[in-house]
């Protein structure tokens, strides 16, 4: 394709099935890359339902028809999670029978996308279920492909016989990889075998408009039966990388020490069942609530209600860690001080006695003595509550699309990226 052609296709698609209602790091950054951007320049393809289960994703239509940008929805973008095939003859027809037709109906549709928008480069969020399509449209029409990495999606060992051997050409191919962090750029770069120049690192940014200092919230206290607690709230998705268990386990010694304590946990996922059967049997378990998912305006009361956030993360035995950690950046822009684990790319996110504490995310003495540390010292939490404040300010999404903005016009222009 001539280069008059690509400078007439200024547009990007973001696909991911990870959007926006959903809850998570990574929804909230592909929403925020469209959010913040100049008009025209992105629109989003994303699902009406959640791949795990093929429920509908809640309250879906209704953010669309809030959001300045244009997103439109298929029913999936990967198949719906299943058991694994007992034989081959059981994949090739699952193949055949969903696969295929699934595949159609999203070429189909992001044919259609790139005629009415102009869209000159694709960015694919979910490198295991989505980086076909980049490469099949990077081969027939000439956009680029852009591949969106946070980091457990390339440091998780798989199977031999899975997507997993099948990544570092997908990563390689791509016309630019985005890292989250420094962390996740070296492992594309030791681990998959991606040209350092082919690789952009845009760290996670953080909504200022959106999370910002303000009052507790009463109504959140009452609704959940926390009137006069003082909040130690944790959000994220429930999988043992988040740390919640390790912060489960030593509830009690900071309810010990701070008797008017509550731990909150925000999400689900599937350890849920476990971290409510350890919170049923701790000594502490009255103090200690999992809220489940919970809306936006309720997730912004419960950070500024919180006098602590924590999720002493950890990297797991097959490698699956933490890629940057978003949430340290929410709870810094409501002004308040975190505790994170020292694995992955949360070193990053979080500075370490500036904005908050890291920790050994396997040492439950060491989770339960920093945060007993900030609750009972005043000035402490005080100092680390300011510069939380000030590292979220410096870290504010308007930056952060600049750079990724920059990154596609200079794929348009030229098809190439230089770091």
């Amino acid at each position: 394709m001539s280069t008059a052609n690509r400078e007439d296709r200024s547009a990007c698609l973001m696909v991911a099935s990870i959007f926006t209602p959903i809850q998570g790091g990574s929804a909230t950054v592909y929403a925020n890359l469209c959010r913040y951007a100049p008009p025209g320049r992105m629109v989003a393809l994303a699902t009406r339902r959640h791949y795990q289960d093929g429920a509908e994703i809640p309250g879906w239509a209704a953010h669309d028809a809030r959001c300045e940008f244009p997103i439109y929805r298929l029913d999936l973008l990967r198949p719906e999670m299943a058991p694994p095939p007992a034989n081959k003859l059981v994949s090739a027809w699952r193949f055949l029978t969903i696969d295929i037709p699934l595949r159609w109906r999203i070429v189909s549709t992001v044919y259609q996308l790139i005629r009415r928008h102009r869209i000159g480069v694709i960015c694919i969020g979910e490198l295991a279920s989505t980086a076909w399509l980049g490469a099949f449209f990077r081969r027939f029409l000439g956009t680029r492909m852009v591949l969106y990495v946070h980091g457990e999606e390339i440091t998780q060992r798989v199977d031999a016989g899975s997507f997993g051997r099948r990544r570092g050409e997908h990563l390689r191919a791509a016309d630019a990889v985005v890292a989250v962090s420094r962390f996740t750029r070296q492992a594309l770069i030791e681990q998959m075998g991606v040209r350092p120049e082919r690789i952009c690192l845009i760290e996670n940014g953080v909504d200022t408009r959106r999370f910002s200092p303000g009052p507790d919230d009463a109504g959140l206290r009452a609704r959940l039966g926390l009137v006069g607690k003082r909040l130690v709230v944790a959000v994220g998705r429930l999988v043992p990388r988040k740390g919640f268990d390790k912060t489960i386990a030593g509830w009690a010694e900071v309810h010990r020490a701070h008797p008017d304590a509550h731990l909150l946990i925000i999400g689900d996922g599937p350890q849920r069942a476990e971290l409510q059967a350890m919170a049923d049997a701790s000594p502490a378990g009255a103090a200690i609530t999992l809220a489940g998912a919970l809306d936006d305006a309720d997730l912004l009361a419960a950070y500024r209600s919180a006098s602590l956030f924590v999720m002493p993360n950890r990297t797991m035995p097959d490698g699956d860690t933490e890629g940057f950690g978003l949430v340290f950046l929410e709870a810094n822009a409501c002004g308040r001080a975190v505790v994170g684990g020292r694995a992955g790319g949360a070193v990053e996110a979080v500075r370490d006695g500036e904005s908050g504490l890291l920790v050994n995310g396997e040492d439950v003495a060491e989770i339960t003595g920093a945060i007993t540390r900030i609750l009972g010292d005043d000035a402490l939490r005080s100092r680390l509550e300011a510069g939380a404040l000030r590292h979220a300010q410096a870290n504010s999404w308007e930056t952060r699309v600049r750079i990724f903005q920059d990154l596609c016009s200079k794929l348009q222009q030229t098809g190439e990226h230089n770091v």
